[in-house]
């Protein structure tokens, strides 16, 4: 079977299903923003609000995701000619959502109308507050509903405004309320929605799929000064999206304790170059000092072999906890728990946890409710605070619950495929297929009984740089010639890619593991 066959079997697709994937498609395919049940009370609302001249501000979130939704909305309204406030929380100031706090210093700027992007649909005391100072709410969100609702002026959600059954970004919401104001669609509006969509991990179907396969496509067409000085003038795609723009916006939420992230919307709201530039600067900033932290933190940590999970209480900032336990999981194959002092509250430790299939983290938090203050998230990831006295008999239930429920070994499925598949034409068809993420993964590639003695190596001999010809080779960071050589046939794990040096391209195999003839992993 040929390298097409191959894949189009792997992800069960047809012939007609791979043209509806790959078929040339413009903004005309995704759902009207008028499906949206709610979408002409949102927009009348606010029409209204700026008839009379009222004041309007957006709420957002410290993600990158709520980043987007917000520099959506005042980026329309500045096409509009309309000026808004917006406010993002300040992760260490104002914890997730709507407060409060905020909702009464907004009323005291004559703030009449707040709009909520990707901060929760289940502010309701935040809400009833703004109500009975006078002022009006509009929620849009994607959160997965709890039931009761918020009584505002209407809802703009997927599920609950019946858009589809595809859960949707906050900033895709956003962009759909965008373009009924603007009453038509932006390319630099849609851009930032597709950015959200790849980095809050959507399922790559239906109409995400959609948005971000145009996303893409205007993305490297129109060269917007602040997207390619994020991507460090790449060509775009969803890995770029993902390894490199993203991390760098929500740096700025994890690492910045003040508000001063807020100018991560003049950066995707401004025409100024200079001004783009020098809050660049910042985030680049940022973003190292997030990644040098986080490195620090982790080789510092010295973990009890015997113990069947991780958890310890870290003097780091709350925003890169998450990281850090994402981090040790992986090095270890442990659940990890990382938990910092609560700035606000230092009788109160807030956690974050990260696991592999057969540590379900929601089901663990649900178990142990009753000595939790806060928990959510779902089987692989979550979020928790406790009080600091509680922490023993967290650790003794942790244990219990580690010890019986192991993680389960995930035997990854693969695509076995010849040396000479690595070319340009597979290359291109397989990025004809793109994007791939969540729901729809890249195929990982096997190339069985290398002869190891075959192989080359860098200079230092740390890595394999094995030219195949003139524009192929297979490479692999980390693989150490000493290490290989104890093997006379290895096989290869990994994914095509290319690069270019001095206008010359070049298509690689890019290795992700290695295993011997028996299947056991090299490391």
């Amino acid at each position: 079977m040929d390298f097409k066959n191959k894949i189009l079997n792997y992800l069960k697709i047809d012939e007609n299903e791979y043209r509806k994937l790959t078929k040339p498609i413009s903004e005309i395919v995704l759902p009207s923003c008028d499906l949206f049940h709610g979408m002409d009370k949102a927009a009348n609302v606010i029409k209204s609000a700026m008839e009379n001249n009222e004041k309007i501000v957006i709420y957002g979130d410290y993600d990158c995701d709520g980043v987007m939704a917000t520099s959506i909305l005042v980026k329309c309204f500045k096409i509009l000619n309309y000026n808004v406030g917006y406010y993002l929380p300040s992760r260490y100031l104002d914890g997730y959502g709507l407060n409060e706090q905020r909702v009464v210093e907004m009323s005291e700027k004559g703030y009449s109308l707040i709009i909520t992007v990707d901060n929760g649909i289940t502010q309701f005391e935040a809400i009833k507050k703004a109500y009975e100072l006078g002022m009006k709410v509009i929620v849009t969100d994607h959160h997965v509903p709890q039931g009761k609702l918020p009584t505002c002026e209407t809802i703009l959600h997927p599920l609950v405004s019946n858009y589809g059954k595809i859960i949707c970004c906050g900033a895709y919401v956003s962009f759909m309320l965008a373009s009924k104001l603007l009453n038509r669609s932006d390319e630099y509006l849609l851009s930032l929605a597709c950015i959200a969509t790849i980095s809050d991990m959507m399922e790559l179907k239906e109409y995400n799929r959609d948005i971000v396969r145009l996303g893409i496509s205007f993305l490297n067409k129109n060269h917007f000064l602040p997207i390619d000085l994020l991507a460090e003038n790449a060509i775009i795609d969803e890995n770029i999206i993902g390894l490199k723009i993203a991390p760098k916006i929500n740096a700025m939420g994890r690492m910045i304790e003040s508000t001063s992230h807020n100018r991560l919307v003049t950066y995707f709201t401004s025409e100024g170059e200079a001004t783009i530039r020098s809050i660049y600067q910042l985030i680049n900033a940022q973003n190292e000092k997030r990644k040098e932290l986080t490195k620090t933190v982790v080789s510092s940590i010295t973990v009890e072999e015997t113990k069947s999970y991780i958890s310890l209480i870290c003097e780091i900032k709350e925003g890169l906890i998450g990281l850090v336990a994402n981090n040790l999981m992986e090095k270890y194959h442990k659940p990890t728990f990382v938990f910092t002092i609560d700035s606000q509250h230092p009788n109160i430790i807030k956690g974050s946890a990260r696991a592999r299939k057969g540590f379900n983290i929601s089901e663990f938090l649900l178990f142990n409710k009753d000595i939790l203050l806060t928990s959510g998230g779902h089987e692989l990831a979550g979020g928790l605070s406790l009080y600091k006295e509680n922490y023993g008999k967290f650790l003794n239930c942790l244990n219990d619950y580690a010890s019986s429920h192991l993680f389960e070994k995930e035997q990854e499925d693969y695509i076995e495929i010849e040396i000479n598949d690595i070319n340009e034409s597979n290359y291109c068809f397989l990025r004809s297929l793109a994007p791939f993420g969540e729901g729809f993964k890249l195929p990982l590639l096997m190339i069985k009984d290398i002869k190891v003695e075959n192989l080359r190596y860098s200079k230092s001999k740390e890595h394999i740089l094995y030219p195949l010809g003139v524009n192929q080779k297979i490479i692999g960071f980390n693989y150490a010639k000493t290490l290989l050589d104890n093997y006379d046939y290895i096989n290869i794990y990994g994914y095509l890619g290319y690069s270019t040096f001095n206008h010359q391209k070049s298509f690689e195999f890019n290795i992700k593991r290695i295993t011997n003839r028996q299947l056991v992993e090299i490391k």
